[in-house]
């Protein structure tokens, strides 16, 4: 029938006709399913849909991976070659850190001596700051801090006077020192004899009355700092010590000398306190207080070696250092220098010497003949 031949015709058409695969679709690879070549002419065998077949795959095609990750060889080769340099980046790490620990470990030879260390000592743990720290060296000498000012010097108490051949109350060295004759007592014969006479600054050599500031045989001194005044036998020689004038000697040929110091005290300090911190050894119960010829109160030590003057907060400190020997050859030139010292300028003057009526020189004559 006529439309039984229309049928058979469109299948023969429908025979002929081949049709795009639905895997060229959507960006879809086809070479995932025919691996081989297609022969011309040649009918492909169908293609078995995969699961998913019909999802789109974003437009990204699929890369095929590099040779050298498909070879297993080569694969074995880098795991191996890469645990060699683990292994070996391990072992160098570990040495290095043990040859650090023995450096640090090695005792120190100081410089200064050069000598090998007997035993070597671990160091302590330093603990790390935020500063950088000096590390001392090994031995250290640690000096305890000490004053800076030099420690006083006093002369001993139980010491005792050189000769005194005509017991004038002046040393044979004294009476050598002021001119007088060691073995007369009254020298100028006007009833007052050598030593009574220096004692309260007059001439033992002139006829009173006579100042000894008069004689020739004294200087004068006075301070240019502190301005204090006093005698000194003019035979002797005047040190200045510094330029403050703090420290003043006045040196026989002997060695002895007087010591002249003047400070000041702390603020709200008496002298009783200062006497304590700057008089070491010294008892202050072996001063006693007593007015000089210029009428100067002074606190003076029971040997005559050692005086004191204290003027508002200054203190001035008259000491006798002997010349090495053991007894005192200028015990009463050290008196004639207390009794004529005056901290400042004053208006007081030495009373004026009394003569000594003839009848008392006679019994003064008849005295030195007994």
């Amino acid at each position: 029938m006529f439309w039984r031949k229309k049928e058979q015709k469109q299948e023969e058409l429908s025979a002929g006709i081949r049709v795009i695969p639905e895997e060229f679709y959507g960006a879809k690879d086809p070479v995932v399913h025919y691996k081989g070549i297609i022969a011309k002419g040649a009918q492909p065998a169908p293609v078995q849909p995969k699961e998913n077949a019909g999802q789109a795959t974003h437009g990204v095609s699929r890369m095929s991976a590099p040779y050298w990750l498909k070879n297993k060889k080569i694969k074995i080769i880098l795991i191996i070659i890469f645990f060699v340099l683990v292994v070996v980046g391990i072992s160098w790490y570990y040495t290095n850190q043990a040859t650090l620990a023995r450096k640090s470990k090695t005792p120190i030879m100081p410089v200064a001596t050069q000598e090998p260390a007997k035993e070597a000592i671990e160091p302590e743990e330093i603990v790390p700051t935020s500063t950088v720290e000096i590390i001392a060296p090994v031995e250290e000498i640690v000096v305890a801090p000490t004053s800076t000012e030099p420690a006083w010097e006093f002369p001993d108490v139980q010491l005792f006077d050189s000769a005194d051949l005509d017991s004038d109350s002046l040393t044979d060295l004294e009476e050598e020192l002021l001119g007088t004759d060691p073995g007369i007592w009254d020298m100028d014969n006007d009833g007052y004899y050598d030593g009574q006479e220096v004692f309260n600054l007059y001439n033992p050599r002139g006829i009173a009355p006579m100042k000894i500031i008069d004689s020739g045989l004294v200087k004068e001194y006075i301070n240019p700092v502190w301005q204090y005044r006093l005698y000194y036998p003019a035979g002797w020689a005047l040190g200045v010590v510094e330029a403050e004038a703090n420290h003043v000697l006045f040196s026989a040929l002997s060695g002895d000398f007087v010591e002249v110091v003047a400070e000041k005290m702390n603020i709200s300090e008496t002298f009783t306190d200062w006497f304590a911190r700057k008089a070491v050894g010294q008892q202050f119960s072996d001063l006693q207080e007593f007015v000089n010829r210029f009428q100067e109160n002074g606190w003076n030590r029971s040997d005559d070696l050692t005086v004191y003057f204290v003027r508002g907060d200054n203190v001035f400190a008259l000491i006798y250092h002997p010349g090495g020997l053991d007894t005192i050859p200028y015990r009463h030139i050290m008196q004639m220098v207390a009794q004529s010292f005056r901290p400042a300028e004053t208006l007081a003057a030495i009373p004026e010497q009394p003569i000594v009526p003839p009848e008392g020189l006679a019994a003064t004559s008849a005295e030195e003949g007994l």
